[in-house]
């Protein structure tokens, strides 16, 4: 586990992983980055926050440019601890019956949806827009319920995140209790994208796989494909935008069933679907 807080993070054990990332997705940011470099001219890593602040917010613009799961993971390892930390604090201010960790879940659920919107312009570009979801969603549930009287908005995005690393009992025992049934929900939706993934055409999984996976250039893949590079890149778009649109409608049916998305159930759907599209699972994220 790499995180710990945002200002402590094993720098090394965090390097390997970017210079894998690189690896997979040719991110020129995650390279700069594994290598203790600022990811653009005139831009600064010199303190431990800018360092990670750069970092989340390059592993989201890779994200919404290549939908690497493996990239989401890691931005959701490094991230998880503080927008929790984050709505629980708003939560005891409100004092309303609301799950921290069905917020969280429903966060990273919408940032996982609409990476599109996500605009990398500044260090800290990440956890201010995250946190702006966050506190929305919160709003959101708070509001279903009724209850906001007593609510207090989420810290702005400019706003340092409280330390989380001295953890009280409680907060322990809260995170223990709930952290299988985030894990078991975040590998259905990411099981729910190689199922649409599969409905693609065969020209689109090819070019998706070449490009997100193999890592290979826009104008090698064309070359490959026996397209001309704009009708690749439309190729791309529908191929992205399909998978997309398909993975809403499959979460709204489960919405609409009352899916409790806990860990059991979420095992218990993954599991046979896992078995059944092996081969395509292993291209994905092997």
């Amino acid at each position: 586990m790499l995180y710990i807080n945002h200002t402590s993070v094993d720098r090394d054990a965090l390097s390997t992983r970017l210079l894998e990332l690189w690896e997979r997705t040719g991110s020129l940011a995650l390279e700069a980055l594994a290598h203790g470099r600022a990811p653009v001219e005139g831009a600064s890593v010199a303190t431990p926050q800018l360092f990670i602040d750069w970092v989340s917010t390059c592993l989201m613009d890779t994200y919404k440019d290549t939908g690497e799961s493996a990239v989401f993971a890691l931005l959701f390892e490094l991230n998880r601890a503080s927008f929790l930390h984050a709505i629980q604090c708003q939560l005891r201010r409100s004092f309303h019956k609301v799950d921290a960790q069905d917020v969280l879940q429903e966060v990273f659920l919408n940032i996982y949806r609409y990476p599109a919107r996500f605009q990398a312009d500044r260090a800290d570009a990440f956890r201010g827009w995250g946190h702006r979801i966050a506190r929305n969603t919160l709003y959101k549930a708070l509001k279903g319920q009724n209850k906001l009287a007593c609510f207090t908005a989420i810290e702005e995005e400019h706003q340092q995140p409280e330390d989380v690393q001295s953890l009280g009992p409680d907060r322990v025992a809260s995170r223990a209790e709930r952290a299988e049934t985030v894990n078991g929900a975040f590998l259905l939706y990411l099981q729910l994208y190689l199922q649409h993934f599969e409905q693609l055409s065969e020209k689109e999984r090819r070019a998706l796989t070449m490009v997100e996976v193999d890592g290979m250039p826009y104008k090698d893949t064309a070359a490959a494909l026996g397209i001309r590079l704009e009708n690749l890149k439309m190729v791309i778009f529908r191929g992205r935008r399909k998978i997309y649109r398909g993975m809403e409608r499959s979460v709204a049916e489960l919405q609409s069933q009352g899916e409790l998305l806990d860990a059991q159930e979420a095992s218990a759907v993954v599991r046979p679907a896992a078995n059944r599209r092996s081969c395509v699972s292993e291209q994905m994220i092997g």
